[in-house]
């Protein structure tokens, strides 16, 4: 996977300028903070991708390696799907690709053994042991430039722009829904 992150800015701005009667009523700098936001995500994404790529790995492999590396001994592709926010084909997707690399491995779940779920194999541990460390590092210097009050700053606003994400999900279900008929 590979992301252009040569380009320093969209025209949104622009756009929406001449757009005005359609877009005037959105807010410019939200506009702008929002791409620089996204604008932050997309580098941060790219050079995330590439440190998984050295091991073989995408984000999203890595995510379901993670997921079954936190809860053991196993799990259902549906609760892989669920703790990662994606469709469960997506998971069925991944989860082929490392049977396939031998990162992990069908095993029946409880008593039910036609229910079948997913576990690490030692193959799949062991490939964690080394990346981990390396992503965690990554992930550590993204913020290390930050003061601790930064840092706190940082997770707040992050956890309001994930709330309006949510409620911003919620009123496109909501709107999508079928409406009843009414007599």
């Amino acid at each position: 996977m590979t992301f252009d992150l040569t380009m320093r800015d969209t025209p949104a701005l622009e756009a929406r300028d001449r757009r005005a009667a359609a877009l005037g009523h959105i807010d410019a700098a939200s506009l702008a903070a929002a791409q620089d936001l996204l604008r932050g995500a997309k580098r941060m994404l790219g050079a995330f991708a590439t440190a998984f790529g050295v091991y073989g790995l995408s984000p999203g492999r890595y995510g379901v390696l993670m997921a079954l590396d936190v809860q053991r001994p196993s799990m259902a592709p549906s609760e892989i799907a669920d703790r990662l926010g994606v469709t469960r084909a997506t998971v069925t997707g991944l989860i082929d690709g490392l049977v396939r690399d031998g990162l992990v491995a069908h095993a029946p779940e409880g008593a039910d053994r036609r229910r079948k779920a997913i576990a690490l194999t030692a193959k799949g541990e062991a490939l964690l042991g080394a990346v981990v460390p390396e992503i965690f590092r990554r992930m550590a210097d993204l913020t290390a430039p930050l003061s601790e009050d930064e840092r706190r700053t940082l997770v707040r606003l992050m956890g309001k722009v994930e709330d309006g994400l949510a409620q911003t999900h919620a009123a496109q279900t909501h709107a999508a829904e079928p409406q009843e008929a009414r007599p």
